[in-house]
């Protein structure tokens, strides 16, 4: 029904049959989205919750404006559920990853995309319309503390670990109070990871799934993109890039600012993918989610180990030294094959 409805939508902007039509596999969303060819490739996204549709054109039309690395829209249904957009590539950065490993054209693929990330934080400076956000306009203490909840209920609760409630609660809160102080400030994409980023023939980058893009912390999506499990780059590797986009700017305050919140902003996404995890694999049986667990607490833990500021959350670096127990490990294979 969908792809009928698709197909007919293409039709009508383009004036010809698709010479091929192909729905592509669904991820962590409900967005179906397919590839038509008429005289070039294009995508078809057809997606129920209008809201992020909404917030997904408008970050789309401002990054046009802007000639920033994002697709272009053609084409948007009048009940705003469907839109063509511009086609950017046959492979994500992360099935490139997969392939290669930390190969020469990988390397220079991660340098690029900093650079490219980095142009869009300085071009949006002062630009967005943070009320056309979908969920959050910023990374404040309702998001935090929902990314926070997120870990406890879909990993600490669901994997029966032991912690003191209150406690774990009141230094969630001292969490919050951190990452609303990080500086600077600009606009975080949010789920800025390999998978959703396209690489074209001439090995160009572009971005895409920003729907969820709002104000928040510029070294959030730095660390979304290096430290992300499937990626598994090595420390020396993931060093070595921070520095490359810390340098990128000139003002030695921003840098100091940028360098103080790396730690801090690991923690955050390390809880909140991992709380992902919990939810999409271990609740929903998504494969993709399920087979990045493992490498999700590792880490989290090789993290709590070697930050020295994880003393100011004993109740929480206890239950991350309980993930790596062999209780653990068996309750997670329980859960899994039941």
């Amino acid at each position: 029904m969908i792809s009928e409805y698709a197909q007919r939508f293409f039709e009508n902007y383009t004036g010809k049959k698709p010479s091929e039509f192909i729905t592509l596999a669904q991820s962590g969303s409900a967005r179906v989205n397919f590839i038509a060819k008429a005289d070039k490739k294009y995508i078809i996204t057809y997606n129920e919750n209008i809201a992020e549709n909404e917030s997904f054109l408008y970050y789309s039309y401002l990054f046009s404006d802007l000639k920033l690395n994002t697709p272009a829209i053609f084409a948007v249904s009048e009940d705003r559920k469907m839109y063509i957009q511009e086609f950017l590539g046959e492979n994500t950065l992360s099935e490139i990853i997969s392939r290669e490993g930390l190969s020469e054209n990988v390397k220079s693929l991660v340098k690029q995309t900093l650079e490219k990330l980095y142009q869009l934080q300085i071009s949006t400076q002062n630009k967005v319309d943070y009320s056309k956000t979908f969920e959050y306009e910023s990374y404040d203490e309702l998001p935090v503390t929902h990314d926070l909840y997120y870990f406890k209920n879909f990993v600490a609760d669901v994997l029966e670990l032991e912690y003191h409630k209150s406690t774990v609660l009141k230094e969630f809160k001292n969490v919050v109070s951190l990452i609303e102080n990080l500086e600077p400030k600009g606009l975080m994409i949010r789920d800025f990871q390999a998978r959703n980023m396209m690489v074209n023939n001439q090995k160009e980058v572009s971005f895409i799934d920003y729907q969820s893009a709002m104000k928040g912390p510029l070294m959030y999506d730095v660390i979304s993109f290096l430290f992300q499990a499937k990626a598994n780059f090595n420390e020396s590797f993931k060093s070595e890039m921070l520095d490359y986009y810390i340098h990128q700017f000139e003002d030695q305050e921003i840098k100091n600012q940028l360098k103080i919140s790396v730690k801090p902003i690991q923690l955050m996404r390390f809880l909140q993918v991992l709380g992902a995890y919990g939810f999409r694999g271990l609740i929903q049986r998504k494969q993709h989610f399920i087979s990045s667990i493992e490498k999700g607490i590792e880490n989290i833990t090789v993290f709590a180990q070697n930050w020295e500021n994880m003393k100011d959350y004993p109740e929480l670096e206890k239950v991350i030294k309980q993930l790596s127990s062999d209780k653990t490990k068996l309750k997670i294979e329980e859960i899994i094959n039941s």
